[in-house]
């Protein structure tokens, strides 16, 4: 599958981002110039906690806006899907020449267009396919020609949301869709997602690969020149936050452009090894 960078170096940093819970995938994203997080995990009040203001001040200039599902029934199981369209109206409005009014899921009323923000953050990756799976179940529920599936109607009865395979093929092709979509910006991407660890037998790890459903571990990650594993680490009294960009034999990174291993996870940091690797590709005539 080919990648949407096609292995040349841009202006921007697009990258998959992945770690465990907690290792700081929001906190590093929110040292990014002008960030504008589709939050789907509802982490975006990391980016006020002490810590955060701390070593990055407050940010007037962070863009935000919070999606999910908002119809449940009493058993949790959604009874309609909004959470992914709700992101593509926003993305859409965001991206207008002319600044627009948005109003944001608690009713906040704010101003939106693409000269108000340099990067995008889906945070988390793991979180919007859920909320891609449940508008292709829905879809697919319906009166959807050749591949009928009755996974809501089973879990509208019984509680239980179980997907079938034709579910699992409808969402995939909704994200990749939608990463190709702010992808294509003018804009730095950061894709975050969580990290799922995978065990043999004996319950030794044997690989740590982005937390997404089915074959979008390969599918969705093959779309990214870079896929950057996070880790935090204590030092003294506080954390360090570094990339590893190079597998291990564990771990699923990459990094095409040659992004330095062990990098601290910080926008000023990336931002020099980016143009040291600007600068070595036109001396190498790319």
């Amino acid at each position: 599958m080919p990648t949407l960078g096609q292995g040349k170096l841009g202006k921007h940093v697009k990258s998959m981002i992945f770690s465990l819970s907690g290792q700081g995938k929001t906190f590093g994203a929110g040292s990014w110039p002008r960030p504008n997080f589709m939050d789907f995990d509802g982490g975006i009040g990391t980016l006020t906690n002490p810590d955060f203001v701390a070593k990055y001040g407050r940010r007037p200039d962070i863009m935000y806006d919070h999606f999910f599902e908002r119809n449940k029934n009493s058993r949790g199981v959604p009874t309609t899907a909004n959470a992914f369209d709700d992101s593509c109206r926003y993305f859409d409005a965001c991206m207008k020449a002319q600044v627009t009014d948005w109003t944001s899921y608690d009713g906040t009323k704010m101003k939106v267009g693409r000269d108000l923000f340099d990067t995008w953050v889906v945070d988390t990756g793991t979180s919007l396919s859920a909320a891609a799976i449940t508008k292709a179940i829905i879809l697919l529920g319906g009166s959807f020609e050749g591949v009928k599936s009755s996974t809501q109607s089973s879990a509208l009865a019984h509680g239980l949301v179980f997907p079938k395979i034709q579910d699992y093929g409808s969402e995939r092709s909704l994200v990749e869709q939608f990463i190709a979509m702010l992808y294509s910006t003018d804009k730095n991407f950061l894709f975050l997602c969580h990290e799922k660890e995978i065990t043999d037998k004996q319950g030794d790890p044997i690989m740590r690969v982005p937390l997404l459903t089915g074959k979008g571990v390969e599918a969705i990650s093959a779309l990214f020149d870079e896929v950057w594993n996070l880790q935090a680490k204590r030092e003294g009294p506080g954390y360090v936050r570094k990339l590893q960009t190079r597998p291990d034999g564990i771990r699923s990174a990459k990094s095409r452009a040659g992004y330095p291993d062990g990098m601290l996870y910080e926008y000023e940091v990336i931002a020099k090894e980016h143009e040291k690797l600007l600068n070595l590709q036109k001396e190498q005539g790319k």
